[in-house]
């Protein structure tokens, strides 16, 4: 359906009308499905007589003034501008400079403009529903095709960021101390919404609840855990922050499946390996990682290596494998940690999505978890228990 276009929007839609040489353009929103929990969604179509109509997709900033003053977490929509104009820029230079491949070029959605208008940011980026692209089931688990596909890409996305502190790391230090994290304020946010997190764990596990309750009895110990996703590294990895199935896209092309990364709004510098644990935990079942767990942590490394060396980057001596195997024991037990605190929201139904309008609150990030999540949820405790872990 049609929606009411703001002025900032209005002149923003108009200009780029103008630049791809249309006469107008219509705006229908879309639905939620729980995608997207920082943005409004819309779809944009340039019309012009004679001209076959160009399909657009607009995101515009949801969070009200409220939902940023508590915010830990950078203004998302300041990150994503960022990562749209300056970083993606750096980036594409460097596939350039190193003349790789296009088949092996890190895929995003192209932007066409953006606003910075306070409270109603808004990135236009082509619309790739009409390019074929289809929105993945978030509630469904993947298979080893779309998986390691994903794996291959975040491997990309990673080794660029490498590339870049190496090339230009006067660029990168600034650009990584701007995406960085309000600690003092996550810290507070977390004291606050954690008691609910864990309350909504213990209740969903059946099997190994007392596992569970033991594991998280140490003081601060799920606090430690969740604040590893945020903690800044040495690494000079910017990671994506939310790579999960619901960010991405995927067709079919001559037989292989493509995969395209949405949603830049918490690209920040942490461990490599909390987007890889992100993204299996996120996104399979039980079964499914007690068959392909450690195909995918030795697949990813793999790529990352093989980016890497297409950017001329050595990565024996830049992230040589024994770091790689320390990071996956300082994250030994974030899945647990993911499994408590983001999936409830990642598996929500439809109707459950909290609005951040000006009543919400943070808290709301904890919703409770369906019966889906307690599915999906004792599905890790017994992968847990199984690897000794738990």
């Amino acid at each position: 359906m049609s929606r009411r276009v703001k002025a900032s929007q209005r002149e923003l839609f108009m200009k780029i009308t103008e630049e791809q040489e249309y006469d107008d353009y219509m705006v229908t929103e879309k639905d939620g499905d729980g995608s997207s929990i920082m943005s409004s969604l819309s779809f944009v179509t340039l019309r012009a007589k004679g001209k076959k109509g160009m399909k657009l997709f607009a995101k515009s900033a949801a969070w009200s003034a409220n939902t940023r003053l508590n915010n830990p977490i950078l203004c998302p929509y300041s990150v994503e501008l960022c990562f749209y104009e300056t970083l993606w820029k750096q980036y594409e230079k460097l596939e350039e400079i190193c003349s790789v491949p296009k088949e092996h070029r890190f895929r995003k959605p192209k932007l066409y403009g953006s606003s910075y208008e306070y409270l109603n940011e808004t990135l236009v980026i082509e619309d790739l529903v009409a390019k074929g692209y289809e929105e993945t089931d978030r509630q469904k688990s993947a298979d080893f095709e779309y998986m390691s596909t994903g794996v291959a890409l975040m491997a990309q996305f990673h080794a660029l960021s490498i590339a870049y502190s190496q090339y230009n790391p006067e660029a990168f230090k600034q650009t990584s101390e701007y995406l960085t994290m309000d600690v003092s304020k996550l810290e507070t946010w977390f004291a606050s919404v954690s008691p609910k997190m864990l309350a909504n764990a213990f209740s969903s596990a059946v099997k190994h609840r007392e596992k569970l309750k033991n594991y998280f009895q140490k003081p601060k110990r799920f606090h430690q855990l969740f604040m590893s996703y945020y903690r800044r590294r040495n690494d000079n990895v910017l990671i994506h922050g939310d790579f999960k199935p619901s960010n991405l896209m995927h067709r079919r092309r001559n037989g292989k499946l493509e995969l395209v990364v949405l949603d830049f709004q918490l690209v920040h510098d942490a461990n490599a390996v909390v987007d890889l644990m992100y993204f299996i935990y996120t996104a399979t079942d039980e079964s499914f990682r007690r068959a392909h767990y450690q195909e995918l942590l030795d697949l990813y490394y793999e790529k990352l290596k093989a980016s890497l060396r297409r950017l001329r980057v050595d990565p024996e001596q830049i992230y040589p494998k024994n770091t790689y195997r320390s990071r996956l024991e300082e994250c030994a037990m974030l899945g647990l940690a993911i499994g408590v605190a983001n999936l409830p929201m990642v598996l929500v139904d439809k109707d459950k999505i909290p609005a951040f309008n000006e009543d919400a609150d943070l808290d709301d990030f904890a919703v409770e978890g369906n019966d889906l999540f307690k599915e999906r949820f004792n599905g890790i405790l017994n992968n847990y228990v199984e690897w000794g872990l738990l």
